[in-house]
């Protein structure tokens, strides 16, 4: 679980991130980014699916943050939202389809050896 120091909490939070416009979509995830302190936000609409499911796809994203939170630049704010085909992936598929769109949009500040 993130800390909430690192979690975007604020309706203010999340529109000063989506304001920068600057987005990567992945097959499976679109990542909005903004300069500022490291925080990160999660999202899954209704069109994920159903609670349960749109709980999970929010879990895997968090674990991607937390297991790649080192090799995270420091000066971004990032909102992870889950597209529909995230339902019923595995953490693997999810992680590097993050991973790919971090690199994309240069939240990874370095390569994971």
């Amino acid at each position: 679980m993130l800390q909430r120091k690192w979690r975007l909490r604020k309706k203010s939070e999340y529109k000063a991130v989506f304001g920068a416009k600057k987005s990567v979509a992945s097959k499976y995830v679109v990542l909005y980014c903004g300069r500022g302190k490291q925080k990160y936000g999660f999202i899954a609409s209704k069109k994920v699916g159903n609670a349960v499911q749109r709980n999970r796809a929010k879990r895997l994203m968090r674990e991607v943050v937390r297991r790649h939170w080192r090799d995270l630049a420091e000066d971004r704010q990032v909102i992870c939202i889950a597209r529909p085909f995230l339902k019923g992936i595995s953490y693997f598929e999810v992680e590097r389809s993050m991973v790919h769109a971090m690199r994309k949009s240069g939240a990874l500040k370095r390569e994971r050896l």
